[in-house]
């Protein structure tokens, strides 16, 4: 059955590629797939059992907070997390299902559970996306990432490519030393990964590159490109599904053929996004509001796709700094990822890392390389007080130095608010 699932998913994500060409078709697809989704729920959860009067387009929005605090009213076991957690920890799982748990980047982690056959769903969708031609041809994958799951298991398990997985927490010098031993020919792994191995210039010859689990910023994807002469693609996943995977011109397309996705605009262009994912049974995922901020791409990829495009992935909607007005009227003004990043990166070219966090109620750290002279460091304070005040803020920023080679376990957060205002 899990097989049958796998090929069913690759030869769906392929057909559909293939022949919708037109976005009215694809909303007429995603209605019908939201109606089954709405009946299973109905039926089978506790959390939307009383809605089934209520029209899909009215039902509750809900977020990591709701589904961790009745994770048993959004799966179709009625497990709670209380239950999960022993189960995460020591590998076990119920008997045909999968458990597994996010990072924790924000600091609440997110549990997720699977069928085994929505484990090979997962696996057909998004090497139909990523690796069409893998029918023809057994790829090497290596996966380099925080946390391993059955998820990554499921590939090797269909043998239908090689996979290895290689936790980022070994050390560059371990995980290295294995990626050369495996040649690859796909790596998938965060920016800071493939930045170290650009920058160390490590000695493999990968057919494609894609970066995941982070936020792709320019200097890294320069650096990357340059070193290894590939486009680098990108993968867009969450411990709440697949999202998005590069398309054969680098442009990253939603997965609209397995999720429906509500773009709920936040300003200055951005978009925070509501999935339902079609492809998910047992623990349903409904009117879901992720934490990401997009940017949409306004013009249609040349390949002719109609599933909408996404520009950038600007960050987390957590991260949006959030400072006085520089009117003294007490307001608060929000300023996104995209503009603070921007403005370090644009006012030296010799800058290419660093950390920005908000630290107190008006307070900026910028965490900048010794390396860089004195002259790019005063550039990017001012450009950095410039930005906050054309978006209508005040800000106070303090320039900290510090080495910032080498990379942990946690994942890269660049633009980072760590001060949150009181209730």
């Amino acid at each position: 059955m899990s097989r049958l699932a796998l090929a069913s998913a690759y030869l769906r994500t392929r057909a559909l590629a293939a022949t919708m060409r037109d976005r009215a078709a694809l909303e007429r697809r995603q209605a019908r797939k939201i109606e089954q989704l709405r009946a299973h729920a109905v039926a089978n959860t506790a959390f939307y059992r009383t809605l089934g009067d209520i029209p899909f387009a009215s039902w509750p929005v809900v977020d990591k907070a709701t589904v961790m605090a009745r994770f048993e009213a959004f799966n179709v076991l009625g497990l709670s997390a209380a239950q999960l957690w022993p189960m995460v920890e020591t590998g076990r799982a119920p008997t045909g299902y999968d458990v597994g748990a996010s990072t924790g980047t924000s600091g609440n982690r997110g549990l997720y559970l699977v069928s085994d056959a929505e484990r090979f769903t997962w696996l057909g969708t998004i090497v139909a996306k990523a690796l069409p031609d893998v029918w023809r041809r057994r790829h090497r994958v290596a996966i380099v990432l925080p946390r391993s799951s059955r998820l990554y298991a499921s590939a090797n398990e269909s043998k239908l490519l090689t996979l290895l997985f290689l936790d980022v927490g070994q050390g560059f010098a371990a995980l290295t030393e294995k990626l050369v031993a495996f040649a690859p020919t796909v790596v998938v792994a965060p920016p800071k990964v493939l930045r170290h191995l650009a920058d160390q210039r490590v000695h493999i010859a990968p057919e494609r590159l894609f970066a995941a689990a982070e936020v792709l910023d320019p200097p890294d994807r320069a650096r990357t490109q340059a070193a290894y002469g590939l486009h680098l693609g990108q993968i867009y996943m969450a411990t709440e599904g697949l999202f998005g995977v590069s398309c054969a011109h680098g442009t990253l397309h939603l997965a609209e053929d397995a999720v429906h996705f509500e773009l709920e605009p936040v300003g200055e262009g951005l978009v925070n996004p509501i999935v339902t994912d079609f492809t998910r049974r047992t623990q349903v995922m409904a009117r879901y509001r992720m934490n990401d901020l997009l940017r949409v791409e306004a013009e249609p990829c040349p390949c002719g796709s109609p599933m909408r495009a996404v520009a950038e992935i600007v960050g987390r909607r957590d991260d949006m700094f959030d400072l006085p007005a520089s009117d003294g009227s007490g307001q608060r003004i929000a300023v996104t990822p995209d503009v603070l990043r921007n403005a370090v990166l644009h006012a030296d070219r010799s800058i290419d890392d660093f950390r920005l966090r908000q630290v107190a109620e008006g307070r900026i750290e910028l965490v900048l390389s010794p390396a860089l002279s004195a002259s790019a460091h005063e550039a990017a304070c001012q450009r950095l007080s410039d930005a906050c005040a054309r978006a209508g803020a005040t800000a106070d920023v303090v320039v900290t130095l510090e080495s910032m080679s080498g990379a942990g376990v946690a994942k890269l957060r660049r633009v980072e608010r760590r001060w949150r205002s009181a209730p």
